[in-house]
């Protein structure tokens, strides 16, 4: 119930939603005074949640990028978390297409060439909702087949496939690697922005990690003099993700999740 509830959350998080309602409250309204208020309010939304420098701002507050791991330094776990790696695509079903966080996936397979982990487990399962949402990407064993065509020997790669959301990725892979809990520690893979609440998750199950940010958003560099006036329309998606996971931590705080 409660990642039905989680998925259903989304859609009221959404800066999209935010920007509509008040112009459909606007057509609500009689008083012209009102109407303007409600208009420039969708207006102001808008411009604030698709301006690039803004946007940016947020995400250097907020990402985690934990330092390379150095030449020569080896543990042996490396645990990645799946979301966004794989998309299903209906033109071509039998092919596997990466996603937008396939950084997660290539990144992991970096610090195994470099001797960085000795084995991998990706957790995350379906996330498919009857009547609700399908997810037909089957993630986990797909990124499984591409580390193993990038030359990953089988036998290090371990796979989780009943996680639906952060926390019980922390939950299964506890329970896969619970001779390991205290002892090692482990290299929790996932995206910069998606590090803090894994963070606190997987900690909360007893994990020492060692985080290691992929998928990195926020840039350092110096950036145009456009992308402090001009809207651009994928700050909107980046913001909705920086949304779910203020109120995702909160939401785990609330459940003891963390």
């Amino acid at each position: 119930m409660f990642f039905i509830l989680s998925k259903i959350l989304d859609i009221l998080l959404s800066p999209t939603i935010w920007i509509i309602i008040p112009m459909v409250i606007a057509l609500r309204l009689k008083k012209v005074k009102q109407i303007k208020i409600a208009i420039f309010s969708s207006i102001l939304l808008l411009l604030f949640l698709t301006n690039g420098s803004i946007c940016n701002a947020l995400l250097k507050s907020w990402e985690i990028d934990a330092p390379d791991i150095p030449a020569g330094k080896t543990y042996t776990w490396g645990v990645l978390l799946t979301g966004g790696m794989i998309k299903y695509t209906d033109t071509h079903p039998d092919r596997i297409s990466s996603g937008e966080a396939a950084d997660r996936m290539i990144q992991t397979f970096h610090l195994y060439q470099q001797g960085a982990i000795k084995k991998i487990l990706i957790t995350g399962g379906e996330t498919s909702i009857a009547n609700l949402m399908v997810d037909q990407s089957n993630e986990s064993i797909n990124v499984k087949r591409l580390l193993i065509k990038m030359g990953v020997p089988a036998r290090d790669i371990f796979v989780e496939n009943k996680a639906r959301n952060t926390y019980e990725n922390a939950l299964y892979s506890s329970q896969m690697l619970k001779n390991y809990l205290k002892k090692d520690t482990i290299v929790l893979i996932t995206s910069a922005m998606h590090l803090r609440r894994s963070i606190l998750c997987f900690e909360n199950k007893g994990f020492n990690v060692r985080p290691y940010a992929a998928d990195i958003l926020k840039k350092e560099t110096p950036l145009s003099l456009l992308s402090y006036f001009k809207p651009n329309e994928k700050s909107l998606s980046i913001n909705f993700q920086l949304i779910r996971e203020v109120v995702g931590i909160l939401v785990y705080k609330l459940k003891g999740y963390i």
